[in-house]
């Protein structure tokens, strides 16, 4: 497992990217409700009041916040290229509101349940750009 607590700090943040791992038929707002779906529900918090709305280049943009936590999702099309960004098309960032859990406290339980869900290619970035957990061969080209 991953220590995310290592990198985390004030005004830092984890990107998960996030792609199927079976992109045939890959649909960007099909995926997005699926990942927001799951998102929510490995976070146990209902994203009630949440927005999702379409942008401009076929993808979807998430949101949702309350006092405890804020979560966006951009879940775009799929680019053709054979690097690992071009596998996983959603990016995600949620982040801790709470004086209770750090943010590398929802990055962990957010990593282990999307990694342990079927279907999912993880990459976590740290905020500096450098990766810090993948669930596939990223290879070494960053």
């Amino acid at each position: 497992m991953t220590d995310f607590a290592q990198y985390d700090g004030y005004k830092k943040d984890f990107d998960f990217y996030v792609g199927p791992a079976q992109p045939d038929g890959f649909r960007s707002g099909e995926f997005g409700d699926r990942l927001w779906a799951d998102v929510s529900r490995i976070l146990g918090t209902p994203f009630d009041g949440g927005t999702i709305t379409p942008d401009d280049h076929n993808g979807y943009i998430y949101w949702f916040d309350n006092n405890d936590l804020s979560a966006s999702l951009y879940s775009g099309p799929r680019e053709p290229g054979s690097g690992a960004l071009d596998q996983v098309p959603a990016i995600l960032t949620v982040i801790s509101r709470s004086e209770n859990v750090a943010s590398s406290e929802l990055a962990e339980r957010l990593y282990t349940g999307l990694t342990g869900a079927d279907g999912y290619l993880v990459v976590v970035l740290a905020d500096d750009g450098m990766p810090i957990a993948a669930n596939f061969d990223i290879g070494d080209d960053w």
